[in-house]
């Protein structure tokens, strides 16, 4: 069943009222309501169960594709549902039951612990792997699977959550990498270097030739040009200390940024589990058809059947015996699409679970209601408002627009770094003199480096402008998001209704369609009906069943979808802990 969990609201949404909107010139900052847990009590009058759960006569021998056992699980306590069909066999039986989450509470991966079949898994880890033999696409094996673990695997398998929870991590390491400017910087440089003068040795050929032409004697101390030998070290102290602003920019956009990511793994999770589903119940409607075909198959052979048994005992015609030979042909070539609907469906289940190409799958789960939805429309609508990650996204974006303009105008603000170094220099030298200079030595530097760029021709303030026009771009975004999310909301909603009266209607199609049926072979095999009864009385069965697998399916669908549009998955949001 389906539980609102509602996890706490990350803390740049609580923060939002202490924006800067003064520098802004905004009056009404957006607001998002925190996220809170509930638990709420449902009661479900009457639920209605699939297939007949009358009992039908053994000599009619009607066959039905539907469950014919009762459904054990609940549908939903709808506020505007009224007038709900009674059971013949429990009219007053009163179903209340807790609104807790049928999942499994999900690992700090995201992912659930359903323990899906090993051989599941693909058998290569390596993403470029293909095959290149026949045998190596070859199906080897089918296995069932239930909902939760289809769920399981994607979020286990599937590229695009990994590539999101990849982007989380480097935001976190680019958020550490911004808090880093928080600490003073310590460095040492070492450098050992021989110099050997090549002006110094001209200059001293020079002056030797200028010794010769006066015919006075060189002395080749005359010229300095010996070979030195350096050894220097230093210890750098640097800190910035804060005065333009610049440096929390700097984190505050790295920290908006980490949570946009931490926002878009939720949606992707989100979005992801939804499209699961929906290719699951996709699976679940072609069994169902393959079913309700097979069961039309067999309803129409035993119909040929019978018209072949009174031509012979000649009290039938070749014209009937004809009809139903159209009929099982007809109803042959529609088992056959089923058949193709269902290998497709399954083939596209395996491709967005991403596991094993040698591994078929088909549903676990009966076809059935999904669950209950224990909330009322506003409730939901309230819901999904504190808990969509594309609505938080905007106020992040909000959030990150505000840092980037403060980013924008440091440009223009004074800084101050204070700064400190201590060097040890060691110098030897080939000149022989003892006044020349060599030894050890050490020295320190202290002091203040401070910059103000008065005029920058605007830039920083037409930077600061866009980031300013983006918060107004965020905010309109918020609004058309709400009412997208609103709009989603109501119409999943309003599925939900009309697929939970639809089951009811459909149920007691199917029982009259059978019903019909029976009359018309007992009617055929008296004499006094025709093929043609039959004929119709079993395409309206047929019909019926559709209509009830349609029921349930949709009502699912419309489950689902009510699901992703509140946004919030079973042990709290992945914003929190992805």
């Amino acid at each position: 069943m389906t539980s609102i969990n509602r996890a706490p609201i990350m803390e740049t949404v609580n923060d939002l009222a202490q924006t800067e909107t003064q520098a802004l010139g905004l009056t009404n900052p957006l607001r998002l309501p925190g996220r809170n847990n509930r638990n709420s009590t449902t009661t479900i009058l009457n639920p209605p169960t699939f297939g007949n759960t009358s009992t039908q006569k053994k000599s009619a021998q009607i066959t039905t594709g539907l469950n014919q056992t009762p459904s054990s699980n609940t549908v939903p306590n709808l506020a505007r549902i009224e007038n709900q069909k009674p059971s013949s066999n429990n009219s007053g039986f009163i179903i209340v039951q807790q609104t807790t989450e049928s999942f499994p509470p999900p690992v700090p991966n995201g992912t659930l612990q359903t323990n899906p079949p090993p051989q599941i898994q693909p058998k290569s880890s390596n993403p470029l792997n293909f095959p290149i033999t026949p045998d190596e696409v070859q199906i080897e094996e089918t296995i069932p699977i239930t909902l939760e673990q289809a769920i399981d695997l994607a979020r286990r398998n599937n590229p695009e959550i990994e590539i999101a929870q990849l982007e989380v991590e480097r935001s976190r390491a680019s958020m550490r990498e911004a808090q880093a400017a928080l600490w003073p910087s310590l460095t040492f440089d070492s450098s050992l270097q021989r110099t050997e003068s090549a002006q110094g040795d001209l200059q001293a050929k020079a002056q030797q030739r200028l010794a010769e032409s006066r015919g006075t004697e060189f002395i080749d101390t005359d010229i300095q040009n010996f070979p030195t030998t350096t050894f220097i070290n230093e210890f750098r102290f640097d800190y910035d200390l804060g005065l333009g602003k610049a440096r929390s920019a700097r984190i505050g956009i790295a920290r908006e940024q980490m949570h946009l990511r931490e926002l878009e793994l939720e949606r992707v999770s989100e979005q992801l589990r939804f499209d699961v589903s929906d290719e699951y119940y996709d699976l679940q409607e072609a069994d169902g058809r393959v079913r309700i075909g097979e069961a039309a198959v067999a309803n129409a052979r035993k119909s040929l059947e019978d018209a072949e048994a009174l031509e012979r005992a000649g009290v039938g015609t070749r014209f009937d015996v004809l009809q139903a030979q159209v009929t099982l042909s007809n109803e042959q070539q529609n088992l056959t699409n089923a058949f193709r609907d269902q290998r497709t469906a399954q083939r596209r289940l395996v491709e967005r679970l991403n596991i094993s190409q040698l591994i078929n799958l088909t549903a676990a789960d009966p076809i059935e209601p999904a669950g209950s939805w224990p909330l009322s429309l506003d409730e939901t609508i309230v819901s999904a408002f504190q808990n969509r990650a594309e609505l938080e996204q905007q106020l992040v974006q909000r959030d990150l627009s505000d840092e980037q303009r403060k980013l924008a105008l440091s440009a223009i603000r004074p800084s101050l770094n204070f700064f400190a170094s201590y060097n040890v220099l060691a110098l030897t030298t080939d000149n022989l003199s003892p006044f020349a200079a060599r030894g050890w030595a050490d020295g320190t530097t202290v002091g203040f480096n401070f910059r103000w760029n008065f005029f920058d021709g605007g830039a920083a303030r037409a930077a600061a402008r866009q980031s300013i026009l983006d918060q107004d771009i965020a905010e309109n975004r918020f609004e058309q998001v709400r009412n997208q999310v609103r709009r989603e909301v109501e119409q999943a909603f309003f599925g939900l209704e009309a697929s939970f009266e639809n089951i009811s209607t459909a149920e007691l199609g199917v029982e009259q369609a059978k019903e019909a049926l029976r009359l018309a072979r007992l009617r055929f095999q008296a004499g006094v009906g025709t093929q043609l009864e039959v004929i119709n009385a079993e395409t309206d069965l047929t019909r019926a069943e559709n209509n009830l697998l349609t029921a349930i399916i949709d009502y699912n669908r419309s489950l689902s979808e009510l699901q992703r549009a509140v946004s919030n998955l079973p042990g709290g949001d992945l914003s929190d802990t992805p």
